[in-house]
C-alpha cells in the first residue's frame, strides 16, 4: 500500500471492480436465446463487424433475475457502430426464429 507522501494518508482504492472477464470484448446486445444471437451476429457480419456470443453474467447483485441468457460481445473499437446498428435494427416480436409472422 501507498501513502501520500507527507500526509500520512492511504490514497482511496479506485480498482476494487472486478476484471472484466471477455478482455478486449465488449456486449453489444442481451438476448434470451441462441436463435436470437445467431441472427444478431449474422446482420453484424453483413456490417463486417466481427461478433461472438458468451452467457450473459449480470454484473450487480442483488438484481431481479434478468430474462436473457446470452450477450453478443464485439471488439470495443466497434462497440458503438455495433450498438446503434442493433439499436436501430430489431427481430420481429412475433417470430422468435427470426422469420416475419404470417
Amino acid at each position: 500500500m501507498r501513502r501520500l507522501p507527507g500526509a500520512g494518508l492511504l490514497p482511496p482504492v479506485f480498482g476494487r471492480r472486478r476484471p472484466y472477464p471477455y478482455g478486449l470484448l465488449v456486449p453489444v446486445a442481451n438476448v434470451a436465446t441462441r436463435t436470437a444471437a445467431d441472427e444478431i451476429r449474422r446482420f453484424l457480419g453483413a456490417w463486417r463487424i466481427r461478433s461472438t456470443v458468451a452467457p450473459y453474467a449480470p454484473r450487480r447483485r442483488g438484481r431481479a433475475r434478468a430474462p436473457w441468457t446470452l450477450q453478443v460481445l464485439v471488439f470495443a473499437d466497434d462497440a458503438g457502430r455495433a450498438r446503434r446498428l442493433v439499436n436501430d435494427w430489431t427481430l420481429p416480436a412475433d417470430a422468435p426464429d427470426g422469420q416475419p409472422g404470417p
